[in-house]
């Protein structure tokens, strides 16, 4: 009968050790904890949703005393952005045909952040006229040293069953990353519906906005992804944040990633499920 040495035991032992202790490493490394495309995501929708905010404010009120109020009352802007209204092919001078908002080369808005450069916004009618088109084009315009560009065309579409204002719109946009840190582009098919506040019109801060749709886009590394609206998102103004809803993010050729902004609480974090494991993001 052959016997083993212990040393050749001992040998033997510390080789399938090392052979185990290198496979749970090596699962460990195949862990997908990859949460860029959500986080690119779900920031430039904000940069998107921000000038839907802004175009809001200026198209409900028509005048530009109606939207340079207080923080409590949900607005970004603040005293230093200058507002043009062009009335020359309007309806009425409460109804501009155009309106430039105009942050120079430097605004610190209500929120904190400095912005430069303008926001086109022209209207085809009065705002809550069913088909009116709303276009809103940022002109060299920067949020903080981060470029945004391209155009969202937001269009209603007229009164839901219950009574609530509804809205289609179409994004087509690219955002420069402060700090040569890349380029993101996307694009966004959205129904907007306007579930709380629509008829206050000078008060933002009771403005609560429910989203569906799809979107795709692509990192500054050229990664791509698609998104799919799967619980509608809610945006309250009060707060500038989507405080409920979730949709799922699919990178190519990775797993999905589901984005859940939770039950309704006012903060910029969100929670990203990959494969069963959650991740908890900071959305800036």
């Amino acid at each position: 009968m052959k016997t083993i040495k212990k040393n050749g035991l001992a040998g033997l032992f510390a080789a399938i050790t090392l052979s185990m202790l290198v496979l749970s490493c090596n699962k460990k490394d195949d862990i997908d904890s990859d949460t860029n495309a959500a986080k690119n995501e779900n920031s430039v929708e904000k940069y998107y949703i921000e000038l839907n905010d802004i175009a809001d404010q200026v198209a409900k009120t028509g005048s530009a005393s109606g939207f340079k109020v207080t923080e409590d009352q949900g607005t970004l802007l603040s005293s230093c952005a200058v507002i043009t209204f062009d009335t020359s092919s309007a309806v009425s001078a409460l109804n501009p045909d155009t309106i430039v908002v105009d942050f120079g080369t430097g605004c610190i808005g209500n929120d904190g952040r400095s912005r430069s450069g303008k926001i086109i916004v022209s209207t085809t009618g009065r705002y809550f006229e069913t088909g009116t088109v709303v276009t809103i084009i940022p002109q060299n315009y920067f949020v903080n040293g981060n470029g945004v560009s391209g155009s969202r065309v937001v269009t209603n579409t007229g009164n839901n069953s219950s009574g609530q204002p509804t809205f289609t719109v179409q994004v087509s946009g690219t955002v420069t990353l402060a700090n040569n840190g890349g380029t993101i582009t996307w694009s966004a098919s959205r129904i907007r519906t306007w579930i709380a506040g629509y008829d206050t019109p000078l008060l933002f801060a009771d403005d609560e906005i429910s989203v569906t749709g799809s979107s795709n886009g692509t990192n500054a590394s050229g990664g791509s992804w698609s998104t799919i609206i799967t619980s509608p998102l809610v945006h309250k103004r009060s707060c500038r944040e989507i405080v409920s809803g979730s949709k799922t993010v699919t990178p190519a050729s990775r797993p999905a990633r589901i984005v859940d902004y939770g039950n309704g609480t006012c903060d910029n974090t969100v929670n990203v499920t990959i494969n069963g494991n959650t991740y908890t993001i900071t959305i800036n």
